[in-house]
């Protein structure tokens, strides 16, 4: 695969796990992608501006990032932890505690009150109040951090299982166990989380959800084996729970048994016709196997269940570029460069699908804009005099120009 195809699969595999992680739409997944630059270059704005002691101006540009972000309910830590750094120096310590405040109370929302992702806020609050020599809370709250994460480090050891098998009492205890596990697979607590999966299913062997869920839990942790173990035993009880089919494609493809993991997201996605995801890692593997233009058929049909979403046209360009239907591919690149015309990687990869297409004026305009947008890109001169050299000739001032600021802003072969 060459650059271009690795950076347009690469982008729509992010794209479509930033969206999945936040609950965003796709046009809200598309507005995060763009203003993500944005942002960056306002970050190091404010690290310029408060070396230069423009607390007011840095604090501005920061308010509005977070502004910004709140509108699409994204995190703030980061934001919030920059905004009470930027108090702190500026001598507002007071309204650095609010802010550290607000941070602990966003991650609390975000996580709940005991979830070790809140320690971190917690610390941070505990140093500003004892800078403000306010040392009894700072203690207190320091206490509390360390508390929450010796719980988030400690293995529970449970005691032997009473009860007679099968009882309602061991069947509720068994689903609560599960419950706690599935909490701590979403706060990244995955070796603890598979502590409780083991105890849901000593308490309830019949439980194929918990099966499924320990299997995703070893599959994270590398253990594919017993992985696919737990999988097996999920469906063997439970033949209609689609998320095990997913899971155990997933491991069947760390195994390479390509064939079998498309077989069970066919079965994942016979149970639930919308799940564009399972749908995606076919046509994915399908591509990925040669069958190109079986994945076509396969994107073609997400896009039919969802045609909002951005990473289905970005992976069948891929596959129609495989197949030398540049043409189609520029079709389908031109779709999201009319939904979304300034993002500049949009430009950038329509322009690649164009010169495959032999149709360099359209690549040199797709150029031409996305230096317009990305002035600072070093690969877009590059790529723009290699089209001038193509229209113009090798030495003309145009490509020499180009080739120039390409060296100057960093481009190396």
């Amino acid at each position: 695969m060459n650059r271009f195809s690795t950076a347009i699969v690469a982008l729509a595999v992010l794209s479509s796990t930033a969206a999945q992680a936040i609950d965003l739409t796709p046009n809200q997944a598309e507005e995060v992608k763009l203003k993500s630059g944005k942002w960056m270059e306002q970050r190091k704005k404010v690290d310029e501006l408060a070396k230069q002691s423009r607390y007011g101006d840095a604090e501005n540009i920061l308010k509005q990032i977070i502004a910004d972000r709140q509108s699409l309910g994204l995190d703030l830590l980061s934001e919030y932890d920059a905004l009470a750094s930027l108090y702190m120096s500026s001598g507002r310590s007071e309204a650095a505690l609010k802010v550290y405040e607000d941070m602990v109370a966003a991650r609390e929302k975000l996580n709940g009150p005991d979830d070790p992702q809140v320690v971190y806020p917690l610390k941070q609050y505990a140093n500003c109040l004892s800078k403000l020599g306010k040392k009894d809370q700072a203690k207190a709250v320091s206490a509390r951090a360390a508390s929450m994460q010796k719980n988030a480090d400690t293995i529970p050891k449970f005691p032997p299982v009473t009860g007679a098998a099968g009882s309602p009492e061991r069947i509720a205890e068994g689903t609560k166990m599960r419950a706690v596990g599935e909490k701590l697979m979403i706060s990244e607590q995955q070796t603890k989380a598979k502590v409780y999966f083991d105890r849901a299913i000593q308490l309830n062997p019949n439980d194929a959800i918990a099966f499924c869920d320990r299997g995703d839990a070893e599959h994270f942790s590398e253990q594919f084996q017993k992985a696919a173990s737990d999988l097996d035993k999920a469906i063997k009880m439970k033949p209609d729970l689609e998320k095990a089919y997913v899971n155990r494609a997933h491991v069947r493809e760390n195994f390479k048994q390509y064939r079998l993991a498309i077989t069970d997201l066919e079965k994942a996605i016979a149970l639930d016709p919308k799940d564009t995801d399972a749908m995606g890692d076919r046509a994915k593997l399908l591509d990925n196997m040669g069958k190109h233009k079986e994945a076509i058929d396969g994107y073609t049909k997400v896009i039919a269940v969802n045609p909002a979403l951005y990473w289905p046209y970005i992976q069948r360009s891929v596959a129609y570029a495989a197949i030398g239907q540049y043409k189609s591919a520029v079709d389908d690149l031109t779709k999201l460069v009319q939904r979304a015309p300034e993002d500049p990687d949009f430009h950038e990869y329509r322009a690649g699908m164009c010169v495959k297409a032999g149709e360099l004026q359209k690549a040199l305009e797709d150029y031409n804009k996305l230096i317009e947008l990305s002035p600072k890109y070093s690969l877009g001169y590059h790529e723009r005099a290699k089209i001038y050299e193509k229209l113009d000739g090798k030495r003309t001032a145009r490509v020499l120009a180009d080739y120039t600021m390409a060296r100057k802003l960093g481009y190396t072969e």
